[in-house]
């Protein structure tokens, strides 16, 4: 249940903290007095939208904060969430004048969406948008699937449905793909006949471009080669001089002691230059110019050329990476055919689990019908509408959907013509009303969120009848705490706490106060909602009737 909330610098209320117990309790005061404030901050403190608008100081923040008594059941939840638990569940709002806002449950920050994983559990809020919401898909289903016993089954058939939809989503987006690549396969194939036709794995870009060089100036590279055989060889060359040296230091010898070390690497010198010159004759020697080989060559680097700027890459390395690149990406595409495929296998099982759950959903949810309608209709007997039959309608359909297999309506009619029509069909309002609260009190006693609250859910309604829904919403009470704001005393009487909202001046403007009505208070405030502010002895006595 909700035990304490607290708004401060919201809208036109500084600071209110209300004590809240359970049973029923009413909240009263004049149009505009500020009494949807207070739902209104309810629904930012559950994970409604918070503007900056709302701030009554625009210089400080606002601070919406709900104490509710836990469960086992609302901790475990907590726990999943990572949270710290405890005995009371305090959740807080905090409006920044920038625009920013924070969230915290149980002093923990946490992000809007945890808000709103933890509140269904919590409580609900029935307000002025009700009437517009019945008949609508969302509204049908809650309220039917509230019924179940089983809830799993929910739980089994929207996994399926999750699932199927991905699988859906993905085979359209692999088919569209498909259209667009096996396009494009054309070109890359075009591409990689024009690579491969080319054998370049075992080229050396750098020997090819050496070796052409080579041979385009053989004619000057022979010249240079014989020119240096000449300076070895030939008669004054660089080997007759050596033996010259030779001669001429071994003559020393016989009058120079110690030189012999020095004819010695003579000798060494000598040896190592005609090894020299004679590897490099091996390795270099004099060639006839091969103008077959040059153009050959002069091909080869053409090709290369060729494909490296029409595949705009900067080496025969890059050309390897760019024909490797282009192979996987048409494997890729040969590949998608039996992607779709698997994907279509996956859409068909998940959509084949879709409908066995949703045939399960669908008897479980039909074999209530008869139980609901019953316990719907025996409400609004109670609150004058027994000429009104409350039905529910369901058959199923070939199309999937988020709720099911089925198609759901809910059905009333209200002459004895047995004519049904959709209740969001329905033109009275305060037939509307009678008929949402008789629905809200037939499911109260199957669902298990611990606070409802209403606002002004008895509008368009009086006399015997606002008596009739406030004795309903009395007996909800008796199981759940419910806050109903209402306009009418005779509801507002059967109240077990009584709130009263007031307009007042203040220094800075007009300010919203709540206060808790005494005994005497509550006369006066029931006595002005049946007679006006000009209340006489018949008004405070009609009050105080009502209240006993």
């Amino acid at each position: 249940m909700l035990l304490k909330l607290t708004i401060s610098n919201y809208a036109l209320i500084k600071e209110v903290t209300i004590d809240f117990s359970d049973g029923f309790t009413v909240i009263t005061g004049e149009t505009g007095a500020g009494k949807s404030i207070i739902l209104g901050a309810i629904n930012i403190l559950i994970g409604g939208r918070a503007s900056v608008k709302l701030l009554e100081n625009k210089e400080r923040k606002s601070i919406i904060e709900g104490v509710f008594r836990s469960n086992q059941k609302l901790n475990k939840l907590i726990s999943d969430l990572d949270l710290d638990t405890s005995e009371d569940l305090i959740l807080r709002r905090e409006i920044k004048p920038n625009g920013s806002s924070r969230s915290f449950i149980n002093d923990s920050p946490v992000k809007v969406d945890q808000l709103k994983i933890i509140s269904p559990h919590i409580i609900e809020l029935n307000g002025q948008h009700l009437i517009n919401e019945m008949g609508k898909l969302d509204f049908n289903y809650h309220f039917i699937d509230g019924f179940l016993k089983d809830k799993q089954i929910l739980n089994d058939y929207s996994k399926s449905y999750k699932s199927y939809k991905e699988y859906d989503k993905l085979y359209k987006e692999l088919t569209q793909k498909s259209i667009v690549l096996k396009e494009k396969k054309d070109f890359l194939t075009f591409q990689l006949n024009e690579l491969t036709a080319f054998s370049f794995d075992q080229i050396n870009e750098k020997e090819v471009n050496d070796e052409y060089d080579l041979i385009a100036n053989q004619e000057l590279v022979n010249g240079h080669l014989e020119q240096f055989n000449f300076l070895y060889s030939s008669e004054n060359g660089i080997e007759s001089k050596l033996f010259e040296l030779d001669d001429i230091l071994s003559k020393l010898g016989v009058h120079i002691k110690g030189i012999q070390p020095f004819v010695n690497r003579i000798n060494s010198v000598k040896i190592e230059i005609d090894d020299l010159f004679e590897e490099i004759n091996k390795k270099f020697p004099v060639k006839p110019a091969n103008p077959q080989r040059l153009k050959e060559l002069d091909d080869l680097i053409g090709q290369i050329n060729y494909l490296i700027k029409k595949f705009n890459v900067v080496d025969i390395d890059s050309l390897k990476s760019k024909r490797d690149s282009i192979q996987q990406e048409i494997t890729q595409i040969e590949n998608l055919d039996e992607r779709i495929n698997d994907c279509l296998n996956k859409r068909k099982y998940w959509k084949n689990k879709c409908h066995a759950h949703g045939n399960i959903l669908f008897d479980s949810r039909k074999e209530n019908f008869s139980s609901i309608e019953n316990k719907v209709n025996k409400v609004l007997r109670t609150i004058s509408m027994d000429h009104a039959d409350f039905k529910l309608q369901i058959q199923k359909s070939e199309n999937l959907s988020i709720n099911g297999i089925d198609k759901l309506a809910l059905l009333i009619s209200v002459n004895r013509k047995k004519e049904y029509f959709p209740i969001n069909k329905f033109s009275s309002g305060g037939e509307l009303s009678r008929i949402a609260l008789a629905m809200k009190s037939v499911a109260s006693f199957s669902n298990s969120v611990p606070v409802l609250i209403f606002d002004e859910i008895d509008s368009g309604i009086s006399g015997k009848v606002a008596s009739e829904v406030g004795l309903l919403l009395k007996q909800i009470a008796k199981k759940i705490q419910v806050i109903n704001i209402t306009h009418l005393p005779q509801v507002a009487a059967l109240g077990n706490v009584h709130f009263h909202v007031e307009k007042k001046n203040s220094d800075s403007g007009m300010e919203s106060k709540l206060i808790l009505l005494k005994h005497e208070e509550r006369i006066q405030v029931l006595a002005n909602m049946l007679g006006g502010d000009k209340t006489g002895s018949a008004a405070r006595n009609n009050a105080l009737e009502l209240l006993n």
